[in-house]
């Protein structure tokens, strides 16, 4: 089987490891929310902020221990100009969340220029959450509820017209190269392929916006019909025409890991990260359909295509919203040696821990009956990792779809994707699937377009 994968430059958006950039545009965050008074505090935040001050709870003291025990380095003290780049206490992270709940993602910023796009929170805690105290803190059930109505807020800021204004610094030459080389250098017919020739937009919009009514229209835009096609298209319901063995990618993504003979349940939350099925499906009564089953898993680069498609023809048996952590990643990630000193901090620590956040983060589950009956039923799940928590899904129970109609949606960022199959069907992956994997090296990636041949399905 030929792979369509295409190669991309070696920029990750989720693990960059330019700390500079990084610092600096947190200390910029910090200087700009000190000289905002209390009293212009968002009402989402501001609820924040009385969580965290009860003192029958503790969750105030427990976000200060989780400040205070990010290692004392220059890396996170200060930006390189020397500002002060430390969150003090609480009530200065509840003033920074404020700061960036209302914006936009500009490409003038050099922090999005080196992989912050459209994930400014998790710039802000990547640090403290890879912390003892950080851990505990981002599990609680009440600060998770807090951080819900909060990342709604941005999310409906991010939707509005208000955040159009920044659209303009991403149809510059510079993004505009980066995200058609994401979306693919290189096509079939030999003809290289421009963003307006890959996307829906419309490029003499007068505004400069390129026809996309706010940032999260541009972030959620649409291919035009023709630029993905299925490779191995299903013509009708037949179970046994033979295309139906094909299995489609679901999303325009990069393979993180493949595993056979996953548990039912697992110690999901040790570094090594087995898939716990229990965990990630939700413990739906489903589940020992898939215990020996595959998880095949890939993310999704920030600056791509980001809805999903059917890998499979074949009937919506059920759909299920999960909700979940929004921060949240294995601490044993959070401070791996970097440049030779196990003290500073890897803001790459959500990607590395990807396999776990299958089984806490908030997530959908879409499960079909295939036609196939070799493939049976098979689940989907859209994982929102961080701020990315956004999973709306666009087909209904009871629902006929066809290997590659679209299934949904992210919103605001990038994330992760899993396909769960059962015990009993064999995955033959296309070359760019198959391992070696590796936890650590996302510089080095190969992205398979949507829609493209992933796998051939066949009995074990």
């Amino acid at each position: 089987m030929a792979s369509t994968a295409v190669q991309v430059p070696p920029r990750d958006p989720w693990s960059s490891k330019d700390f500079g950039a990084i610092d600096k545009w947190r200390a910029n965050v910090i200087k700009k929310a000190a000289v905002r008074p209390a009293s212009e505090l968002d009402p989402v935040v501001l609820k924040f902020l009385d969580l965290l001050q009860n003192k029958e709870l503790g969750l105030g003291d427990l976000a200060n221990k989780m400040l205070n025990e990010v290692p004392s380095t220059p890396t996170y003290d200060f930006d390189p100009s020397g500002e002060f780049g430390r969150m003090s206490d609480y009530q200065q992270m509840v003033q920074c969340i404020n700061q960036i709940l209302y914006t936009a993602p500009s490409w003038d910023l050099p922090a999005y220029k080196v992989g912050l796009i459209g994930v400014p929170f998790n710039a802000l805690f990547n640090w403290p959450m890879a912390t003892e105290s950080g851990y505990r803190f981002f599990k609680n059930s009440k600060v998770n509820a807090c951080l819900k109505d909060i990342l709604q807020a941005h999310g409906m800021y991010l939707r509005s017209p208000n955040s159009k204004s920044v659209l303009p610094s991403w149809f510059t030459d510079e993004p505009l190269q980066i995200m058609t080389a994401k979306a693919s250098p290189c096509w079939p017919d030999g003809v290289k392929k421009t963003f307006k020739d890959i996307y829906v937009c419309t490029p003499n919009d007068p505004t400069k916006c390129w026809g996309f009514k706010s940032w999260d229209d541009f972030f959620s835009r649409e291919l035009r019909k023709g630029v993905r096609p299925v490779d191995k298209p299903d013509r009708n319901h037949d179970p046994f025409e033979s295309s139906k063995a094909v299995i489609a990618n679901a999303c325009e993504s990069v393979v993180y890991r493949c595993q056979e003979k996953v548990q039912k349940k697992d110690q999901f939350w040790l570094k090594g990260q087995p898939y716990s099925l229990a965990d990630m499906l939700n413990f739906d009564e489903s589940v020992d359909t898939f215990v020996g089953g595959t998880v095949y898993q890939a993310w999704l680069a920030a600056e791509c295509y980001h809805r999903w498609h059917s890998p499979v023809t074949g009937t919506v048996k059920k759909i299920v919203h999960v909700p979940g952590t929004y921060f949240s990643e294995l601490r044993g990630y959070g401070f791996p040696e970097v440049a030779g000193d196990p003290n500073i901090p890897d803001p790459s620590g959500p990607n590395l821990s990807q396999r776990y956040i299958t089984a806490v983060a908030t997530r959908a589950l879409i499960f079909i009956e295939a036609d196939n009956p070799t493939i049976g039923l098979m689940c989907f799940i859209a994982v929102g990792m961080d701020e990315i928590s956004s999973c709306q899904v666009t087909v209904n129970e009871n629902q006929s779809v066809m290997k590659g109609d679209e299934l949904g949606m992210f919103h605001l960022g990038g994330s992760s994707h899993c396909l769960v199959f059962r015990q009993g069907v064999h995955l033959a992956l296309t070359r760019a699937a198959q391992p070696p994997y590796s936890d650590t090296e996302f510089d080095k990636h190969t992205i398979i377009p949507v829609n493209s041949w992933l796998a051939y399905a066949q009995p074990a």
